[in-house]
């Protein structure tokens, strides 16, 4: 009789996970892109480097914020970034970050705390973002 409690006990036990494990695929969260007028800036390599337009806030002549993605095509991730640059100093900080596949734009990951500014160079792909962003090419 004990044998019989314990095997409908793992049985429903069991049957409870595979729900809530079909129901957590099911309900993936996906990566909102609408509203977002995304312009292609920059890429290196298989990293192709994007910037949000609509998403522009000027806080003075050289700082911006501004949502930037980065799509690695050959790893099937997105990166989208919200970052607060500073071109008279070329700094720039990442405000939050979201991770997602590329394919289906279910996130995978992300931050939602501010990580520590750091430079960026000459040349590099944020630097044509910055670029785009005060200079726009029509």
């Amino acid at each position: 009789m004990k044998t019989k409690r314990a095997i409908i006990f793992l049985s429903l036990w069991l049957f409870l996970c595979a729900v809530s494990v079909c129901q957590s695929t099911a309900h993936a969260e996906r990566v909102d892109l609408d509203g977002m007028n995304l312009v292609f800036v920059d890429a290196r390599n298989s990293t192709g480097y994007y910037v949000d337009t609509n998403s522009y806030e000027f806080k003075n002549d050289n700082e911006v914020t501004s949502r930037v993605e980065m799509v690695k095509a050959d790893i099937d991730r997105l990166y989208l970034y919200t970052i607060h640059f500073d071109r008279a100093k070329k700094i720039y900080q990442i405000m939050n970050s979201i991770v997602a596949e590329y394919a289906s734009k279910e996130k995978v990951g992300g931050s939602a705390a501010p990580l520590q500014e750091q430079p960026y160079a000459s040349g590099s792909p944020l630097a044509s973002v910055v670029d785009y962003i005060f200079n726009p090419i029509p």
